[in-house]
């Protein structure tokens, strides 16, 4: 973002909103199908049925992610200008093959995931992110960063992700040599159809209930300037958020959700459901407080000053992102419960977020498109959580609420007033809040928001050195030999 101008960052960024595009027009149900039945399948030992869903999926996504993509080659003369793209054409087929390697690489991501295998997933994740930062450092560093280099650098990041998932794959997931041939049943043929179905409507929805699908509607009603703004300040905030422990956690627990006997599912959903929300606030809650407090110091110290007249908005992602914390435990929830018409009917709120982004952008600029994506979220979710409440239950959600208020809210009190008491350079202020930032997450940790079922749960899936690190946190209770 500091090496590319304005508006190539736009362009990229828009770019980049045409994966979750192609993803729910083109979806097919096929990732949340694979996501909710292969740990079953791997649960009743049925490896080979585990290994077929893996193929079915990755192929029929390569074949939708052909047909679609090339529709849009096709009819770019149409479609480019509506959002000032067509002299992009040539940058957009070579985006392409990122598209279709990114998919592919999803998948494998989450069939590792149900095996289990979180360190090679997350692993990919870490190869991408890394390759793409020594291919930009480098570029800089000679001062060839074009839009198209960067596009080609990210390009490279997927293949060598790809790459590596493929070998863990095929050495750890694979069926033995000369295991007979998975016979799909007609049951769960019909299932898979049936749950396929529904979520390919649902991913379609989704598409307007996304914050890259703001980047269309910013393109088309401002500029491609305007897109970079707004996408760089929510990918600051998903960043801070998915690069922490935090993900790895929830790949742990998302498997044990699916894998739930139903004569269990009464005592153990409510369980998993609220340590999904607690070990996320643990994160989130310091990302918000520690945005709202030094939004401008952080945007002109690490980002060269770019966008920052937009600096609030890093605050108002962050405080939205913390209220839909909740989308991914209550829909795991309705998935393990199969109602995915809850879900198919959730995503009306799209229709709310078109309408009021037509309304809120032309009147409150970008502010406009982040209250009316929030917002839509917030409205899905609780939609979701009402009709899975029985089973969705936020055990200590009271307790939660009442500490964080009250340790957070002093937090960004504190922050405000070292600002104001102690001007100096914005590098030492940063510094001083996280310090203020770190010690509230450690008060947080050892608080009420964390559960005594949290703890108990997180004690019985670490056993290793990992459990040192989460007893000296505070989030495991040390035991008596520990003590000793």
């Amino acid at each position: 973002m500091r090496a590319l101008s304005e508006h190539d960052f736009g362009v990229l960024s828009l770019l980049y909103a045409v994966i979750p595009l192609i993803g729910t027009v083109a979806s097919l149900g096929i990732e949340q199908t694979l996501r909710r039945y292969q740990p079953e399948y791997l649960q009743a030992g049925k490896l080979s049925g585990a290994a077929w869903l893996v193929r079915a999926a990755a192929s029929a996504r390569f074949l939708t992610n052909l047909l679609v993509l090339g529709a849009i080659v096709l009819a770019w003369s149409w479609i480019a200008p509506l959002f000032h793209l067509t002299p992009y054409r040539g940058e957009f087929a070579i985006f392409c093959v990122l598209i279709v390697l990114h998919f592919q690489a999803s998948i494998l991501q989450l069939s590792l995931s149900s095996h289990m295998l979180q360190a090679y997933s997350v692993g990919g994740t870490v190869a991408l992110a890394v390759a793409k930062l020594i291919g930009y450092l480098i570029l800089i560093y000679f001062g060839h960063l074009t839009l198209t280099k960067a596009i080609l650098v990210d390009m490279a990041g997927y293949g060598l992700m790809y790459a590596g998932l493929r070998v863990a794959y095929a050495r750890h997931c694979q069926p033995e040599p000369g295991a007979p041939p998975f016979d799909l049943p007609t049951s769960d043929r019909k299932r898979l159809l049936r749950y396929s179905l529904y979520n390919n409507f649902n991913d379609v929805g989704t598409v307007l209930l996304t914050s890259k699908s703001d980047s269309f509607f910013i393109a088309a009603l401002l500029n491609p300037i305007a897109v970079g703004a707004y996408a760089f300040y929510v990918r600051l905030s998903e960043m801070t958020s998915q690069l922490l422990p935090v993900q790895q956690f929830s790949n742990v627990i998302t498997p044990l959700f699916f894998a739930t006997p139903r004569a269990e599912a009464t005592q153990r959903i409510p369980r998993y459901f609220t340590l999904l929300l607690n070990l996320t606030m643990i994160v989130q809650l310091p990302i918000a407080a520690y945005f709202t407090a030094y939004h401008r110091e952080i945007v002109q110290l690490l980002f060269g000053g770019k966008f920052l007249a937009y600096s609030w908005l890093l605050p108002m992602i962050a405080l939205f992102a913390t209220v839909n914390r909740v989308a991914d435990p209550v829909i795991l929830v309705a998935q393990y419960e199969e109602k995915v018409a809850v879900i198919l009917w959730s995503k009306l709120a799209g229709i709310y977020n078109a309408v009021t982004m037509l309304l809120f952008v032309p009147w409150l600029g970008l502010y406009g498109a982040a209250l009316s994506t929030g917002s839509a979220q917030a409205l899905k979710n609780l939609y979701i959580w009402w009709r899975v409440r029985d089973m969705a239950r936020w055990i200590n959600f009271p307790a939660l609420f009442c500490s964080s208020l009250v340790i957070w809210g002093l937090v960004v009190a504190v922050c405000y007033a070292l600002k104001a008491a102690l001007p100096a350079h914005p590098w030492l202020q940063l510094l001083c809040g996280a310090g203020v930032c770190g010690l509230a997450t450690l008060i947080h940790i050892r608080s009420p928001a964390i559960s005594s079922s949290d703890r108990q749960l997180l004690s019985s899936l670490f056993h290793g050195r990992e459990r040192h690190l989460l007893v000296w946190l505070g989030l495991v209770r040390p035991s008596a030999a520990e003590l000793s």
